[in-house]
């Protein structure tokens, strides 16, 4: 099944992970939902992928302005962006040296990876919207290297084996724990008397699905742990990440579903009753419409 990224890039060879047109872009690797942009100077081209995907920018050198749902930010060598879903990068200006090299990641892969990690990331990309951040030298060398290797590992020449696509998820989720521990390192822990009323809630309601063994609770169970309604909880995450409270909920479920899944010995069964689901039927319903198989079918695949 083609996730949302493959189905928006053009294909112009038959291997869909390599040599990708998109949008005027030469697209370096492009699997499930990952894209790689090894070269990358107009960052308004990575768009209209904005509602599919986060974007993580690493310019390597020169100059330039971008501007961010109408927020201007000056990017130089060394500096790391990094923008959630909802924020789009709408114009950008930059001097004959500028370069960049780039992810697109789905919301779903980046949950998947981080896992333990996840809520933090959410917590800071959503609160802070556009995050840009200048790297250490030492920093520097690292970005570049985990660049080179995932670079290396999936540019391959005709005749050679492709890399599994489990090496490229590994460099890509060390990518996204440095960014969680650079964020912190640089802005530290988001303090909760900093941020306004609305923010605030938010934060909280990602930390209360994030920290549940059971996710998947009605939407009046965490309004009313937040002491709030759910019509303004739904509104609160709309206006803070474009997404409603049930799709945060239906998020986290699906991803303790691939994860016991792929990483237990627990029956079918086990993991049903695990997840709060009343019995098997439902668990496997719940399942064909969001991963679009069985959950023995989807065990079976991975």
């Amino acid at each position: 099944m083609q996730s949302n990224l493959e189905c928006m890039a053009h294909d112009t060879q038959k291997d869909k992970r390599r040599f990708i047109e998109f949008n005027n872009l030469f697209v370096d690797y492009a699997e499930g939902d990952v894209l790689v942009f090894d070269n990358v100077k107009d960052l308004e081209k990575l768009y209209p992928l904005k509602s599919m995907s986060d974007l993580i920018v690493f310019c390597t050198s020169g100059k330039g302005v971008v501007e961010a749902n109408d927020t201007k930010l000056e990017v130089s060598a060394g500096d790391i962006l990094f923008c959630p879903l909802q924020v789009q990068i709408e114009a950008s200006q930059h001097d004959d040296k500028f370069n960049c090299k780039a992810l697109r990641l789905s919301d779903h892969i980046i949950q998947g990876l981080l896992r333990d990690k996840a809520e933090k990331w959410h917590r800071a990309v959503y609160t802070h919207k556009a995050n840009l951040a200048h790297l250490t030298e030492e920093s520097q060398e690292e970005f570049e290297y985990y660049f080179s290797l995932i670079q290396s590992k999936t540019k391959v020449s005709q005749g050679e084996q492709q890399t599994p696509y489990e090496i490229v998820q590994s460099l890509i989720r060390a990518i996204l724990l440095e960014l969680c521990y650079l964020y912190e390192s640089v802005n530290g822990m988001i303090s909760e008397q900093k941020l306004s009323q609305g923010k605030l809630l938010f934060s909280r309601f990602l930390k209360l699905v994030s920290s549940s063994e059971v996710k998947r609770q009605p939407i009046t169970e965490y309004a009313g742990r937040l002491a709030i309604t759910p019509k303004y909880l739904t509104m609160l995450c709309l206006k803070y990440s474009d997404k409603t409270a049930s799709q945060w909920v239906i998020e986290y479920t699906i991803e303790d579903i691939r994860f016991y899944l792929r990483n237990s010995n627990l029956s079918i069964k086990e993991i049903s009753a695990k997840l709060g689901f009343a019995n098997m039927s439902h668990f496997g319903s719940y399942v064909r419409k969001h991963l679009g198989a069985s959950p023995s079918e989807f065990r079976d695949i991975i």
